[in-house]
């Protein structure tokens, strides 16, 4: 009888054990997290099959097994995650922000443009998707080269897209390509006349060539006189007039479009500076000239 009794405990608990020993959900949640963030990234992705098993839509736990799978630099398994995510219909645009966000608050920014190369590569369809992240990433990044290149990429595919042209534009300045920023921009307005960012860009710069020519012209001036009135004063003015109906002029009309649109402090002033400006020219003394050259060499 007491045999039976034993044998009977031991059948019992076989058939319980399985239900007693499985992990509840929110404890595997709980050391998963755990060990992401000590680092122990293989223990975390075994609890995150797990997990995946129970909740398959959850995102987040797709987020942390991309993440983690970067951390061991395990493009295959970065990949399960991402299809599997997919399987389940759940948005890749969701996935993406989501690594962009672990990464950054882990101090791994470089991660989430590991997972955007890899999926580019791996699921061409998806070029698109991903080119506009990495575009975005790269600009975050001020890395011009290759915002210049993402861009272009999307530009290919999307010639008339005025968000991709600024992204180029920006990129170009930044690299110090101001007149390829410029012809960009130009390009901006030949799609929307009245876009202000373009307007404001190109007024402003404008502005500044032709105040820097305006200053070139006059300090020369200055430099050709020998303590009496230079005799070269009309070919200056004239040097002048050519500035102020060419650079200046450009200035005002994209500034003015600009106002026209949404007109704010800056635009005001910039406005009031340059109706202001005429083809006259300094009045100096033989005194000046040297003074402006010394001035020039400190």
């Amino acid at each position: 009888m007491y045999m039976r009794r034993v044998i009977g405990i031991i059948l019992l608990c076989a058939i319980l054990f399985p239900v007693f020993g499985e992990m509840p959900y929110r404890t595997a949640l709980r050391k998963a997290n755990d060990h992401f963030v000590n680092e122990e990234w293989r223990d975390a992705l075994a609890l995150y099959d797990t997990l995946l098993e129970r909740r398959p839509t959850r995102m987040k736990t797709y987020v942390d097994a991309v993440v983690a799978s970067a951390m061991l630099n395990d493009s295959t398994a970065i990949m399960q995650y991402v299809v599997r995510s997919e399987m389940q219909g759940l948005s890749l645009d969701s996935l993406f922000t989501g690594v962009d966000f672990l990464s950054r608050s882990i101090g791994h920014t470089g991660l989430y443009e590991q997972v955007l190369l890899l999926v580019k590569s791996e699921q061409p369809w998806f070029t698109r998707v991903a080119n506009n992240y990495l575009l975005g990433y790269y600009e975050f990044r001020r890395d011009a080269a290759r915002t210049l290149s993402i861009a272009d990429e999307l530009l290919a595919v999307m010639p008339r897209q005025i968000n991709y042209l600024k992204s180029k534009a920006n990129a170009l300045l930044l690299a110090g390509d101001n007149e390829a920023a410029v012809e960009v921009q130009k390009s901006i307005l030949q799609l929307d006349s009245l876009d202000f960012d373009a307007n404001i860009f190109l007024g402003s710069y404008y502005a500044v060539k032709g105040q820097e020519r305006l200053d070139s012209i006059d300090e020369r001036y200055l430099d050709s006189m020998d303590g009496t009135l230079s005799m070269q004063g009309p070919s200056f003015r004239t040097e002048k007039r050519e500035v102020l109906d060419t650079d200046i002029a450009c200035a005002r009309h994209y500034f003015t479009v600009a106002a026209s649109i949404k007109s704010n402090r800056y635009l005001t002033e910039q406005l009031d500076r340059l109706s202001q400006l005429t083809d006259a020219l300094p009045q100096s003394s033989g005194i000046v000239s040297p003074l402006l050259r010394r001035l020039k060499q400190e």
